[in-house]
């Protein structure tokens, strides 16, 4: 009878309530880091050999580093991140590597750079929210803030059309703490601020302001009820462009979370961040609804959002939205006026570094189109029928990715294997 009530005992706690859940998802990622380190075994064989004869192997190595990044999970850890990262914005270019080698970093350049004031008041300010930063030494925190200036200022100094703006330390931070501090660092940060980060870092703010005026127009096409409650309230979008332009590297103190967003960031269009922003509120809807009509109390609750926001959730929404109304349509579609932000994002993309032709296929198939947008005295119970279905996508996506045996799913559906 001992025997007996051992085993019951154990199939008890095999049946324990979330149990199997949790099993599954440690299996999922054990599946997850051999298809990583595979990758980048990979990836370091294509570079030993010609550039032009590999380009169909690059090529598939992005199909799937983009593959596993936009997946739950994303690139799991700084250790393949370390490796990836490079890859992904060019870090390993020799043409690049030539270009930057003689970079400044030192004192001189701390002293002479016009915005060199501002950058040393945010950096004594910086490395502190992060989780992964909490109970380190004060020397430790110094070398840091050292590196982290000296980084910021390389950047700047390399190229004179880039204006510091408050948040980028937050993003080289982000670089520095996943990368280290190396010439590859200095060299990936000046290629993702000449690019993705370079109308935030224009003399004047409204090229990026611009951008985030698409929000609305976004969010009207994805959820009229929702665009109707906030435009009543007065708000204005910009309560998004701390979230866009520091790709939520302000906002977000789980490092894990910070690191996870900007493994998609850089395998997407320049314009996702928007997406992803739309998603924060799309998932947040109900809360939104409920909130009082008002524009102080909106706004407050708006601006709070990515604190309580589900990373996967919000990351599987935002690429459903991105092939139901891609940044090019959704310009055409807006009243938005096209700044050169926009003609940036729309035309400029891919960059110079991303040579691959899978840069610009879809990551997913058979996503439902958006339904027709309904007059003001449209019914809005029609429209939720339209939302139900989007959340039903959106569902599907993510808990979709979560499995074993939907990895292999996606590998097929998603239009990036190899």
């Amino acid at each position: 009878m001992g025997k007996n009530r051992s085993a019951n005992d154990r199939r008890h706690v095999r049946g324990m309530p979330g149990q199997a859940p949790a099993e599954r998802e440690r299996r999922s990622l054990r599946h997850k880091e051999r298809e990583l380190r595979a990758v980048v075994l990979q990836l370091r064989a294509v570079e030993r050999v010609d550039h032009v004869a590999a380009a169909d192997e690059r090529d598939a190595c992005f199909r799937e580093v983009r593959r596993l990044a936009v997946t739950p999970q994303g690139l799991v850890s700084d250790a393949f991140r370390q490796a990836l990262w490079p890859f992904l914005l060019g870090g390993r270019d020799l043409a690049t590597m030539r270009r930057t080698g003689g970079a400044h970093t030192g004192k001189s350049v701390a002293k002479a750079h016009r915005d060199a004031a501002q950058v040393e008041k945010d950096v004594e300010r910086s490395l502190w929210h992060y989780d992964v930063l909490q109970g380190m030494k004060e020397a430790e925190r110094h070398v840091k803030r050292r590196a982290l200036a000296q980084l910021i200022l390389g950047v700047l100094a390399a190229n004179d059309e880039l204006f510091y703006f408050q948040g980028y330390h937050d993003i080289v931070s982000v670089f520095l703490l996943t990368l280290g501090h190396s010439k590859t660092t200095l060299r990936v940060l000046q290629n993702v601020s000449e690019t993705y980060h370079r109308e935030s870092m224009r003399s004047g703010l409204e090229p990026v302001m611009s951008m985030t005026r698409l929000l609305f127009p976004l969010l009207h096409a994805a959820d009229e009820l929702l665009f109707q409650h906030l435009h009543e309230s007065g708000v204005e979008p910009y309560f998004a462009l701390p979230w866009m332009i520091t790709w939520f590297a302000h906002q977000l103190q789980h490092f894990g979370d910070v690191a996870r967003l900007f493994d998609v960031f850089l395998v997407t269009h320049p314009l996702f961040s928007l997406y992803v922003s739309a998603a924060v509120c799309l998932e947040s809807r109900e809360a939104i609804l409920r909130c009082e009509c008002d524009f102080g109390t909106m706004h407050g609750m708006l601006s709070n959002l990515p604190r309580s926001m589900d990373i996967e959730k919000v990351i599987a929404r935002a690429l459903v939205l991105l092939h139901q109304l891609p940044p090019k349509q959704l310009q055409q579609q807006s009243e938005v006026k096209a700044a050169s932000a926009l003609d940036m994002c729309t035309v400029e993309f891919p960059y110079a570094y991303q040579p691959w032709p899978s840069v610009t296929t879809p990551m997913l198939t058979d996503v439902l189109p958006l339904r027709p947008r309904q007059s003001r005295n449209g019914n809005k119970a029609d429209f939720a029928v339209g939302s139900w279905q989007i959340s039903t996508v959106v569902t599907a996506v993510s808990i979709g990715v979560m499995g074993v045996a939907c990895a292999y799913f996606l590998r097929d559906h998603v239009g990036l294997g190899t």
